[in-house]
């Protein structure tokens, strides 16, 4: 079991989610029917440059010059510089989404709020040890729901696989006794309220 628990915290990582949700936003038939495949791969491709591939180098630098235990950062006190450069990787992706795909400011809030989420863990983070695992999850869940309130669209089934996969991140996260039930909840509504709000109430 503690297997299956690693490989859901390996496949629900921060660094995915982001790429994740943005695949899964191209599907909504304004961007599936109305834009060309070149632009559709230009902003995955950047949201993975943004949110994947440059908060992951300097904790693979961190890790190959053992400033960190584990790629994970299970040691709170390890967290801080690695959350500071996510930060700003973050903050860069809410200005392409904005300024470069030419997005409505209530889509960018998704990157910005999710900016916003990491300096609040951070700071969380040097006292409480918090899940930035579903912290990313509530992030995920809020920008889904948010962005299908504001396209009007319902997808039942996309709500219910969002927050089962949710629910199996945490009890992942739990069973490889990386947080405690509290944190891993904690995590969740930090990140959740990070994304949904904005984009409720952007224009």
């Amino acid at each position: 079991m503690k297997t299956f628990y690693k490989i859901i915290s390996i496949l629900f990582q921060p660094i995915l989610l982001p790429t994740y949700g943005m695949l899964l936003m191209m599907q909504i038939p304004l961007f599936a029917n109305n834009f060309p495949f070149y632009w559709k791969a230009y902003a995955v491709g950047g949201t993975f440059l943004f949110t994947g591939l440059l908060p992951a180098i300097p904790v693979l630098i961190m890790y190959f010059k053992k400033q960190i235990s584990n790629l994970f950062i299970s040691n709170r006190e390890e967290r801080t510089l690695p959350y500071l450069f996510s930060f700003l990787a973050y903050l860069f992706w809410g200005l392409f989404l904005l300024r470069t795909m030419r997005l409505p400011l209530f889509i960018a809030s998704v990157g910005f709020g999710s900016a916003l989420s990491i300096i609040i863990i951070t700071f969380i983070n040097t006292k409480w040890k918090i899940s930035a695992h579903l912290t990313s999850m509530g992030g995920f869940t809020g920008g889904v729901f948010g962005i299908c309130y504001r396209f009007a669209i319902n997808p039942v089934w996309l709500f219910v696989v969002v927050l089962f996969v949710s629910c199996l991140s945490a009890i992942a996260r739990i069973g490889v006794k990386a947080h405690t039930p509290m944190q891993t909840l904690a995590g969740f509504v930090v990140g959740f309220l990070c994304t949904f709000i904005p984009v409720m109430i952007l224009k």
